[in-house]
């Protein structure tokens, strides 16, 4: 079966983003499988506490930074919208950076051996088996209850079938086995930095995984600036806040507007929007809302900004779970499993992933130590580990305990992790090359 393949260089067609040639690009298949040099990085990371709170330090270096995200641009006489996750980097710049950190206590059986590939799934959004969206807004959980038309990460502990190669999106456990796994605390806690839809108002946002991404309780920092009834932009800038009603499309591509500029809307410098107002061609409106959030999905505390070629960010969270059900306690003496993930103006899978980690609360043998201090957090000076992250390539938790899987025994014993089977510097090449023999295999 023949393809139209696509493999194109990108460096300089992307405003602002340096990317060398990628390995190989199919979007009809999702495919973006970037250059050697742009598909590996190394994410600092380090972390103090003291008896109220815990702070963890993100140091990112990259030439390239995004606090840009999707906006509604004026053509014609029409509102329409820019800025894409993916395939691959958005073609415009028009996408915000991001650093995540998933974060479990041990009670997700797995997830320290294979980490965040653990969550990932045949048919999740932006692989090449990506399920069609029909189907999951048809599905009586997933859409009809949670109102989602793709799928995202779960863990597979919430679905029915207990072999895991046939772990399927739509077999979700009922209501009452659900809330037992939650109650037992049987999620993981996703901490999400993201430069445009939540650091201008102070915070990362605060989620968990559970038989989908979800987010935490509480109000969102951010949702969607636009009015279905009068099929228009909800919001516009505040003149006499800005300056304009509007960012300049030709500036924006040419990113003249800083981190101190109003590149992002939100209640602090908008007003609603004015229809009547003599827009023009190129006008520009951010597409998400900036607000004050509340409850548990506003409970990390965000600091931080892009500064001598890195993003210095800092995230603070009380050491209690602000809400048992959707975020994990961290203690004195307690050592945790983490994985980290880093998006560079691009969403969905195509990102920068580390392999899990252990982060200890004064814990020496943890790979990441959080010292403890007394008094204030800004006093503090962490200690820092630097993390190589890579991209992960279409590996999902059924190809892992596959006979497709070379490690596949290893995988089932349930002894062994991802880091005992593999070397840094020979993994990020194997699964990159394993994901070309699967898409060869699927044609």
């Amino acid at each position: 079966m023949e393809r139209s393949l696509l493999v194109i260089a990108i460096a300089g067609t992307v405003p602002g983003l340096g990317l060398a040639e990628p390995r190989m690009v199919d979007t009809d298949r999702n495919v973006y499988i970037p250059s050697e040099e742009d598909g590996s990085a190394v994410l600092s990371v380090g972390a103090v506490y003291n008896d109220e709170e815990f702070r963890i330090h993100y140091k990112y270096e990259t030439d390239d930074p995004s606090w840009y995200h999707q906006v509604w641009r004026y053509e014609d006489g029409d509102w329409v919208r820019y800025g894409s996750g993916g395939p691959g980097p958005d073609e415009h710049g028009l996408y915000e950076d991001r650093i995540s950190m998933m974060l479990d206590d041990g009670a997700v059986d797995g997830f320290d051996r294979l980490g965040g590939w653990m969550t990932a799934h045949e048919g999740m959004r932006s692989l090449t088996s990506e399920v069609d969206s029909e189907a999951v807004t048809e599905h009586p959980k997933l859409g009809e209850e949670l109102g989602r038309s793709d799928v995202r990460k779960y863990l597979p502990q919430t679905r029915t079938t207990e072999d895991p190669t046939e772990k399927s999106w739509d077999q979700i456990k009922d209501d009452g086995a659900l809330e037992e796994l939650q109650k037992a605390g049987g999620f993981i806690d996703l901490w999400q930095w993201r430069s445009h839809r939540s650091h201008p108002m102070g915070y990362a946002d605060n989620n968990y995984v559970l038989h989908y991404r979800l987010s935490s309780e509480g109000d969102s920092m951010f949702t969607d600036n636009w009015d279905d009834e009068q099929d228009q932009p909800a919001w516009m800038f505040d003149p006499e806040q800005t300056g304009s009603r509007s960012l300049d499309w030709e500036a924006l591509l040419d990113r003249q507007y800083d981190q101190d500029d109003h590149y992002y809307i939100s209640e602090d410098n908008a007003v609603p929007f004015d229809p009547d107002h003599d827009w023009e061609e190129g006008d520009v409106i951010p597409q998400r809302f900036l607000q004050e959030p509340s409850g548990s999905r506003g409970a990390i505390s965000a600091s931080g900004a892009y500064e001598d070629g890195a993003w210095r960010i800092a995230l603070t969270r009380s050491l209690e779970a602000p809400n048992e059900r959707d975020s994990k306690t961290l203690e004195h003496g307690g050592t945790y499993n983490v994985a980290f993930a880093v998006h560079s103006a691009a969403g969905a899978r195509w990102h920068l992933v580390s392999l899990p980690q252990t982060l200890g609360l004064e814990n020496e043998d943890a790979d990441i130590v959080a010292r403890r201090v007394d008094g204030n957090l800004d006093d503090a000076e962490p200690e820092w580990t630097e993390i190589e992250v890579f991209y992960p390539g279409q590996i999902t938790n059924q190809f892992l305990h596959s006979e497709k899987h070379p490690g596949q025994a290893l995988v089932l014993e349930g002894e062994l992790g991802v880091r005992d089977e593999h070397d840094l510097d020979t993994l990020p090449d194997f699964i990159v090359d394993m994901e070309r023999h699967l898409l060869e295999q699927d044609d």
